[in-house]
Parts: structure tokens; sequence; C-alpha cells
């Protein structure tokens, strides 16, 4: 029986059923990164009387429409069917091994932690990538300097992340820690352990929390000086149309949006590590 239960592990043993999904989300994700562009011509034909563009706009929204309606039906059956397996698995294993009921569900509730890092986390990563390796290429096609700024915004971010990382990973040891024995405290019926349990637990979101929230401030701010700097670009080049300085800006608010969205990932991702590492001893 599989005891392995880390995401790389996850992914091997059910690589077809995650990789129709990432499949789907490239197709998807592929025809929104086009869409600014198109659009961007859109509103140059329509000032010119022009409907070409919009035609393209609509069809090109149609066909991501169409598969992400299908993606989404497929993720939901994939995902609760690994689930369902790994779960009974997991309690199993340490039903076997005599591991103490507050442990086994616990894990249990870990474990979907870890499938829905497939369902939610991976697909809000994937499609933060795209859209900032998208937004990236466009961008180096306008203006080089815009593309420069974008990658020196990610160098920082990087920077801010590598400092963070063993503070993450050891805030969520703490609180795993602690959630393990939840049962163990309510089964003894004393308030004091109680609420001395739930203020443990308050103290590590805590923690994680303030953390979160420093990086991703200093983040917010690098990427506003990135938008200002993106604007005084786009408008001060001559020949700029009304549509160019538009997919300028949406590619900027796109690379800004998806940039933001992938620390999150990294901070699950060190959660997520800390809970493979925890159900590998069961």
């Amino acid at each position: 029986m599989q005891t392995d239960f880390s995401i790389s592990k996850l992914f091997i043993r059910y690589k077809w059923r995650i990789s129709i999904t990432f499949v789907l989300l490239i197709l998807e994700n592929i025809s929104k990164v086009l869409q600014p562009l198109v659009l961007g011509i859109a509103i140059n034909d329509l000032i010119d009387t022009k409907y070409n563009g919009l035609w393209l706009f609509c069809g090109l929204y149609g066909v991501s429409f169409i598969i992400g309606v299908i993606r989404r039906f497929y993720d939901t059956r994939a995902y609760t069917y690994i689930y369902t397996n790994v779960a009974s698995e997991i309690v199993a294993i340490q039903n076997e091994k005599k591991i103490s009921v507050s442990s086994i569900a616990a894990r249990s509730a870990l474990i979907k932690e870890l499938v829905d890092f497939f369902e939610h986390d991976i697909t809000q990563g994937f499609t933060s990538l795209i859209s900032v390796i998208g937004a990236l290429v466009m961008l180096a096609l306008f203006d080089v300097r815009i593309f420069i700024g974008c990658l020196l915004t990610i160098g920082i971010i990087l920077i801010i992340y590598t400092l963070s990382k063993q503070k993450i990973y050891r805030y969520n040891t703490e609180l795993n820690d602690e959630l393990e024995h939840r049962i163990d405290v309510l089964e003894k019926r004393k308030q004091k352990g109680v609420f001395s349990h739930f203020k443990n637990i308050s103290k590590w979101l805590v923690k994680l929390s303030d953390l979160e929230t420093l990086n991703f401030s200093v983040i917010e701010v690098v990427l506003f000086f990135l938008a200002i700097y993106a604007l005084y670009i786009s408008t001060s080049v001559t020949n700029t149309t009304a549509g160019g300085i538009f997919s300028i800006l949406t590619y900027v608010l796109e690379f800004s949006g998806g940039i933001f969205m992938l620390p999150i990932i990294v901070q699950q991702i060190i959660r997520l590590k800390e809970i493979s590492s925890r159900l590998k001893s069961i």
C-alpha cells in the first residue's frame, strides 16, 4: 500500500487525471493571455469604424469560456476521486499501526489540504504563471524597458520569500503540532486546557498572518511603482495608438495580478512540505 503522500508522489500516481486538468488549464489561459492584445486591436478597429477586431475578440472569449466550463466540471470529479482513495488509505495505515484517533483525525484533514492544493492552489498558481509569462512576452514585444522592470520586480519577490521561507515552515510545524493534539485536549474536557490549546493555535496563525502581511505590503508597493513606470513609458512613446496603450497597461495589470498570487502558492507549498513530512511518519 502507498505510504508516501508527498505532492510529487501524488502527482505521479494520478498523473493522467491531473495532466488532463493542466492541458485544459493551459488552453484556457492561452486564450485569456491573448485577450488584451485582441481587445486593443478591436479598439483601434472601432475607432476606424471597423468590426473585424470585435468579432475576433468575441470568438476568443467564447473559446476561453467553453474550455473553462469543461475544466471545472472535470476538476471536481477528478479530485474528489483522488481524495476518497488517499484519505481512506491513510486512515487504514494508521489504524494498523494503532495511531491515536486524535492524530488520525488531524492527518485525515491535512491530506484534504494536499488534494485541494492540486485542485485549487495549483490551478491558481498555473493560471498566475501563464499570466505572468504571457504578459512578459507581450510586454517585451511592446517595450523592453517595461519588460526589464517586470524582471526586477520578480527578483525582489524572490529575495523576500528566500528570506521568509524558514520562518513560514517553522510556524506551520508548530501550528500542525498543536492541531494533532486537538482531540486529546477535547477528550479531557478541561476548560483551561481547551483555552490554552486554542490560544496556541491563534498564536501561530497570527504569526503566519503577520509575516504574510509584511511580505505582501512590500510587494504591493513594488507593483505600484511598476504600474506608474509602465504608464509613463507607454504614454511617452510616439505613434502609440489608444489600443496599444490599453494593451500595455492591461498586460502590466495582468502581470501584477499573476505575480501577486504566486507568493500565496509559494507559502502553501512550504506548508504542504511540512504536511508531507508529517504524513511520511505514519
